[in-house]
Formats: structure tokens, C-alpha cells, sequence
């Protein structure tokens, strides 16, 4: 599923304009630092023209997408990216971001989109998820 479906899907739960988003793995797969070619690139640039403030995580390939997004904000774990996020995307499906539950409860509006069904739905959240 392209990357345009999956901003989509948050449009239609939220406006994201001046909120924080979390953008969960920047890597096509888990076990790279590689960012070519990878999805998370138009799901951020859709993200910024819609004017999220966003925090994007990854395990290895914060500095390799530093190049592309120096402007972004880099957490150290999922847990920083999530904390008071109005959304969540999930773009690769790392282990560290598949294990998150009770995470998300530290966001200030619990809306997770799920491009590769990492994580279980559950309540408390909005959730859709997808695959790509």
C-alpha cells in the first residue's frame, strides 16, 4: 500500500497541523540503516505539507535521515517519539516498536495508523492498520 494511503487514513482521524506526530522506523525493513528508497520519505514530506510537528524514531537510521530531514526532531526510543504525540505512524516494523502497548498511553491523542501491522489493536486507541 503507497504512502499516500496511510496519511489518509490519519486524515481521517485527525488534523495533524501543529501537532506532534511520531513516525515510528524510517527503513523499508528492520536490520538496515539504509533510507533509500524508503517509505517513511513521503510519508514525512506528506506530513510536513500538512504541518505536523514531527518526531521521527529509528534504531539505526536517525543520522542516515538526517541528511534528507536535518529539520526533524530525532527521539532515542519510541517511548520519547510517542510522549504527547496526537499521532503515530508506523512505518517499519522493528521489534523495539512492535512491542509497544501500554506506550501509547502517553500520547496526548492515541491515533495509530499501522502501515505494517507491528503491533495488535487495543483499547484506548485508534487504531487502523495495513500493509503495504
Amino acid at each position: 500500500m503507497p504512502p499516500d494511503r496511510l496519511l489518509s487514513l490519519l486524515d481521517k482521524y485527525t488534523n495533524v497541523a501543529g501537532k506532534r506526530v511520531a513516525v515510528l522506523g524510517l527503513i523499508f525493513k528492520p536490520g538496515t540503516d539504509n533510507v533509500r528508497n524508503s517509505r517513511a520519505i513521503p510519508v514525512i514530506e506528506g506530513l510536513q505539507r500538512r504541518g505536523a510537528e514531527i518526531v521521527a524514531y529509528d534504531p539505526t537510521a536517525a543520522e542516515n535521515m538526517r541528511e534528507h530531514f536535518p529539520e526533524l526532531e530525532y527521539a532515542n526510543s519510541p517511548e520519547q517519539a510517542l510522549d504527547g504525540a496526537a499521532a503515530a505512524l508506523i512505518v517499519t516494523d522493528w521489534m523495539e516498536i512492535c512491542d509497544l502497548d501500554e506506550e501509547f498511553d502517553a500520547m496526548a491523542t492515541s491515533v495509530v495508523v499501522d502501515g505494517r501491522r507491528a503491533i495488535d489493536r487495543r483499547d484506548r486507541i485508534v487504531y487502523e492498520g495495513l500493509t503495504w
